[in-house]
């Protein structure tokens, strides 16, 4: 856990001061500045570009984290793992270029009324699809050699920057839209290639082919793998995004537009999990490849606890200053406050059974993994349309609700009886009752004068009536354990300045 623990805490890091940049960027400037319709078209051409890019990479995804282990040769150059990995990648461009070439006169036909301006900038999917293949997989690559951190930083923190300095540059006339447009979808290739310079920096660059190491028999579990990881890797990234190319194509690209701008409250709440994630799933594998697993069950009982409280704890600062976001945002923006609390609480589900989902992804069950997966995009994709025409964002909202918390319970249950682990206890109880509590408390305090006064205050009763006790009581040792390393520190430099 040492490992996992280092970097998810700087991974968690990287992601808090994102998710700040991103909330200043998406909840305070963009709606201020930029229409509905200009908020729904960079959601929509990330949103799609993600579902191709995911496709794009043919499965390697799972192929690098599941059967990288066996490669893995510093000596060697990783017995020629990089050739592979980039030489699949350019395949699954290729692949996604021909498709896109087919798809786009359908695009443009039925956009054309309803969403003129994604039919006009619709010829940027084709960079962008380019972009979300090699950051994928090179992110991947990055992640197996231990360094996960690095690649939130880049995406998470120094992304959102860049995206501020385009906003800003907007907001000042420098940019006009179209300008905007491209620097946006320049921006995104940033973090592939500062992951290449870092990888150039470690000597993890080589492009040197091995295909003695490649006998017929592990070309036919990386097949399978593969194959499988297609499916998995389109749907795990198809629930995240094809519900806002839904909501385009049921309402238009305004309501994209507030769909996508409340869609990002809720995935605040997944932050701690996704860094969690990028940085476990390689541990997981090597442990699942060891047969340890004890080691794997320690790391899915401490996960889920520490996710349980993280997410919650953004929950009900969430939902407890709901009034105070929808003061930040312009009237139109108010028939997205139901988005945020059913998407808050799916994610808040999804967050505590992901690494359940992980364990099920790298261990012999992935079959049936990728099998959950195309039941759950099936799913939401019905779930919309069923509810999208009579409700609108707020029945896009209800889909995901649905559908994140089966597949929640299916994958504990799952993990359960195929591997007897079960890491839920009294404690996971008290922490949803303490943070009922909190939140009741926090809705008594009357409604203050001034918006960021009351947002502040409101945050830290929440803040210290939910964790104080927790802490207190020893539910999260890692987190004492950083506090009490951070007091020494801060002791530490004291002393150094009095003795001066």
């Amino acid at each position: 856990m040492g490992i996992i623990a280092r970097q998810t805490i700087k991974g968690s890091i990287y992601s808090a001061l994102g998710a700040l940049i991103g909330f200043v960027n998406i909840a305070l400037i963009m709606p201020q500045i930029f229409s509905t319709a200009e908020i729904g078209l960079t959601n929509l051409l990330i949103s799609i570009s993600a579902i191709f890019g995911q496709i794009g990479t043919l499965g390697f995804l799972n192929v690098t984290v599941k059967l990288f282990p066996f490669f893995r040769d510093s000596k060697n150059k990783n017995n020629g793992f990089l050739f592979l990995l980039l030489s699949v990648g350019t395949l699954g461009f290729i692949i996604c270029a021909i498709a896109y070439y087919i798809w786009k006169p359908y695009l443009v036909s039925t956009n054309i009324d309803s969403s003129p301006l994604f039919a006009e900038y619709i010829y940027l999917l084709l960079p962008l699809i380019f972009i979300s293949i090699f950051y994928l997989l090179i992110d991947t690559y990055n992640r197996v050699l231990f360094n996960a951190s690095f690649g939130i930083f880049v995406k998470e923190f120094l992304l959102r920057i860049l995206n501020l300095v385009g906003i800003i540059l907007f907001y000042f006339n420098v940019f006009d839209f179209n300008a905007f447009i491209i620097y946006y979808t320049l921006a995104y290739g940033v973090p592939v290639l500062l992951i290449c310079l870092l990888l150039l920096s470690k000597n993890h660059i080589s492009l040197k082919p091995s295909f003695a190491f490649l006998n017929k028999k592990f070309i036919r579990e990386i097949t399978s793998v593969s194959a499988f990881g297609i499916i998995s890797g389109f749907s795990a990234i198809a629930i995240y995004q094809i519900d806002r190319y839904l909501v385009n194509h049921y309402c238009d690209l305004s309501a994209t537009g507030v769909y996508s701008t409340a869609f990002f409250f809720g995935t605040i709440i997944l932050l701690p999990a996704r860094a969690l994630i990028r940085i476990s799933s390689s541990i997981i594998a090597e442990n699942i490849k060891a047969d340890k697993w004890e080691t794997i069950k320690i790391i899915y009982k401490q996960s889920t606890h520490n996710l349980l409280l993280l997410s919650i704890l953004i929950f009900i600062i969430i939902w407890g200053n709901i009034n105070n976001i929808m003061q930040f945002l312009p009237p139109v923006f108010e028939t997205g406050r139901y988005v945020i609390l059913l998407i808050s609480l799916a994610f808040v589900v999804q967050s505590v059974s992901s690494i359940s989902g992980t364990i099920i992804q790298y261990s012999k069950y992935y079959r049936q993994h990728s099998y959950l997966m195309l039941i759950l995009i099936f799913l939401i994709v019905t779930l919309n349309i069923l509810l999208l025409p009579s409700y609108g964002i707020i029945g896009a909202a209800m889909a995901s609700f649905i559908a994140f918390i089966a597949l929640g319970v299916i994958q504990i249950i799952f993990v359960q009886v195929k591997f007897n682990a079960q890491p839920y206890n009294y404690k996971h109880l008290v922490m949803v009752l303490t943070g009922g509590f909190s939140y009741f408390i926090s809705s008594l305090i009357p409604p203050l004068n001034s918006l960021i006064f009351d947002l502040i205050i409101r945050s830290g009763v929440l803040l210290v009536l939910y964790t104080a006790p927790l802490l207190l009581a020893g539910y999260s040792p890692e987190t004492i354990d950083m506090l009490k390393k951070l007091s020494s520190v801060i002791k530490a430099g004291k002393k150094s300045s009095n003795t001066k």
